[in-house]
């Protein structure tokens, strides 16, 4: 199994060598071996790497579901006193990805090395996509303000911000209004992202169409161009955190507020494993913190 999973996440046997620490000739016996007691080919070769066949995508969301279960087993059996170990797998979209998960993450493996983490990017309903199909373990997204879903846990309600430079010349800067903003030079996420759903569903309850000259779907090189223009955008201060907090942007609030619950959910026929479950506290914890904080750096 640990040969397949270590192919299909490396997409070539010089990945997945070098990662088991295993000779490539060896690797691809045994993956003849399993194709072999499966009656059909789990990858073709390609010049770009090992792309798996649909035969090789569904091994691959077995066996991965296997080792999740075994890893939930040995944890149970270990009791308290053992050691948290297994793979846990996470999709986040990239308005939480950028900047904040970095600085859990580098403290999570220190706290638990035996647990291997995994985190795919990816919108809203992409990631969902991948939660139903048991690819990933949980999915950190995007929600409307007032939809409910049990499968949902709340982490953070959090109010968009105009972002600029420091040197940006903003007026009205104790509460703008959407159009104010609207003749300002403007770049914000593409409407396939969610950031953009919420932005337009607030310009629309005023009467409102944006238009921004520009539309950039990630966060970091949205928030390097607003940095070094004039341009300024429309986002979560969570979204540009570091660039909040070392000064090189300033946020200011809008009015009537703007806002997005940053959520995780679960497939609930599939309980959260002990290794899971610390992980996404710990998320939760940090990005409320850096939320909190925030809020004193808008205006």
């Amino acid at each position: 199994m640990q040969y397949l999973l270590a192919i299909y996440e490396e997409g070539s046997l010089t990945g997945a060598s070098r990662r088991l620490n295993v000779v490539q000739p060896a690797l691809s016996q045994q993956l003849q071996k399993l194709e072999a007691e499966i009656g059909q080919p789990l990858f073709t070769r390609a010049p770009k790497g090992m792309i798996p066949t649909q035969a090789g995508i569904e091994a691959y969301e077995h066996f991965v579901r296997i080792t999740r279960d075994l890893d939930t087993a040995l944890n149970a059996l270990s009791g308290d006193g053992g050691p948290v170990r297994g793979t846990v797998s996470i999709g986040v979209v990239s308005s939480a990805a950028n900047n904040a998960l970095g600085e859990t993450l580098q403290k999570f493996t220190v706290k638990y090395p035996d647990v291997s983490v995994k985190v795919t990017g990816g919108y809203t309903g992409e990631l969902q996509d991948q939660l139903r199909m048991s690819r990933i373990d949980l999915a950190i997204i995007n929600m409307p303000p007032l939809k409910q879903d049990p499968r949902i846990v709340d982490i953070v309600k959090e109010d968009f911000c105009l972002i600029a430079a420091p040197d940006t010349p903003i007026t009205g800067k104790a509460g703008l209004r959407l159009e104010d903003i609207e003749t300002m030079k403007l770049v914000i996420p593409s409407q396939r992202h969610g950031l953009r759903t919420i932005i337009d569903r607030a310009a629309n309850g005023e009467g409102l169409a944006l238009s921004p000259s520009m539309e950039f779907d990630e966060m970091k090189l949205i928030e390097d161009f607003v940095c070094a223009t004039d341009y300024v955008t429309i986002l979560p201060p969570i979204a540009v955190n570091r660039a909040l907090r070392s000064g090189r942007l300033k946020a200011y609030p809008i009015r009537p507020a703007i806002s997005r619950r940053l959520v995780y959910q679960i497939n609930p026929s599939r309980p959260l494993s002990a290794a899971a479950q610390i992980l996404i506290d710990e998320i939760r914890e940090d990005i409320i913190e850096f939320s909190y904080s925030l809020g004193n750096l808008v205006g």
